[in-house]
């Protein structure tokens, strides 16, 4: 599988946020990894699934309160989309309790999370870059 590659192409021009996004891309990859392996342990997957999902939480809070603070317009929207990534993730971890073939639920959780993140940069994130430098977030 291919990795997910930071490249400036998904700056939002905000540090601390692309901070972020550089470190659920190392996380997603992280799970990009366990998919690799060729036996997936059930304690792996859990692991690596809540870290993943616990990060997301958190970067989506940090985004989400910039919204809130400052009155952001296309808040609803964006929030759906973090709501979306939610559900998915609780259903991956309720799905990896029961799954017996764990490899190839870690390159369906592993694909999603990348590509979900990749997209959401470039079709959410960047829309909020300018609002965001003017209301002084750095």
């Amino acid at each position: 599988m291919a990795k997910f590659v930071w490249t400036e192409e998904y700056s939002v021009g905000i540090p601390s946020i692309d901070e972020q996004h550089r470190h659920f891309f190392d996380i997603a990859n992280r799970v990009t990894d366990l998919a690799e392996k060729e036996n997936v342990s059930r304690e792996e997957l859990t692991t690596n699934l809540g870290e993943l999902g616990n990060y997301a939480f958190y970067h989506f809070s940090t985004e989400e309160g910039y919204f809130s603070k400052f009155n952001y317009e296309g808040a609803a929207i964006h929030i759906s989309a973090h709501n979306n990534y939610r559900r998915q993730m609780e259903d991956y971890l309720g799905r990896v309790r029961g799954e017996n073939d764990l490899k190839s639920l870690a390159v369906v959780v592993a694909n999603f999370s990348g590509n979900w993140l990749l997209g959401h940069i470039l079709e959410m994130d960047k829309k909020y870059t300018v609002f965001f430098q003017e209301s002084g977030i750095n």
